[in-house]
């Protein structure tokens, strides 16, 4: 099942960067792009519950995505959405939070962190596919599952992205080029989170020696 997202942006430039973005992970397909908020308020409004995420620009003519946003959930509209703007005033962060937004980024962001807030929806998706959740879905949901084991500069969210990214590969030997490319995470950052992953048992380090060149590590997911 892909989630169907709406981009309300009106900067032609950053609308088109979160459709790369969005363009190069899976299960997500872009339904719309509108230019204002007004547009976005329209659409979205006409496709009620059909619509999975909104990727809401703040600061728009003819609507605000706060004024967006506000309209819809009067309505009775419970589609999930992140706010990506360069306002970070703790009045404005506090409104979006009251109105039930899956994450806020406040540009400029890496793709990364873009990755990470779409991930942070999906999950959510997929956990109500069941009638009742894990007290370990429900800390993934909420971001509460304690980080305190891991090493310093590993952050729980992103090891919770790469293993769910990792587990449609399982029983698979795959080396840290296939793993950027399905988890669009440059490969300095994978190795450190794949090395504390083979510590920890969850995937295998293998030396693949191959027919042609030098052997190169492969990862084989458990």
């Amino acid at each position: 099942m892909k989630l169907k997202i709406v981009i309300v942006e009106d900067d032609p430039m950053v609308a088109h960067i979160h459709t790369h973005y969005l363009n190069e992970l899976k299960n997500f397909e872009i339904v719309s792009v509108c230019k204002n908020g007004l547009e976005g308020y329209e659409y979205i409004s006409s496709y009620q519950g059909e619509i999975d995420l909104v990727i809401l620009d703040v600061h728009m003519p003819k609507m605000s995505g706060l004024e967006m946003l506000k309209r819809l959930r009067a309505e009775g509209n419970k589609v999930s959405v992140i706010p990506i703007t360069a306002i970070n005033d703790n009045r404005t962060i506090s409104e979006f939070m009251n109105l039930g937004v899956v994450d806020y980024l406040v540009k400029p962001f890496s793709q990364e962190r873009f990755n990470q807030a779409v991930y942070r929806c999906e999950l959510k998706y997929k956990a109500f596919e069941n009638q009742k959740l894990s007290q370990n879905d429900i800390d993934k949901m909420f971001n509460t599952k304690s980080n305190s084991n891991l090493p310093k500069g590993l952050q729980e969210k992103t090891l919770t992205y790469i293993v769910e990214k990792l587990r449609p590969h399982k029983e698979e030997l795959i080396d840290v080029e296939d793993i950027s490319k399905i988890t669009n995470l440059s490969k300095v950052s994978l190795r450190k989170y794949l090395d504390f992953l083979t510590e920890n048992n969850t995937i295998e380090k293998k030396i693949d020696y191959g027919t042609v060149g030098r052997p190169k590590y492969k990862y084989y997911i458990k």
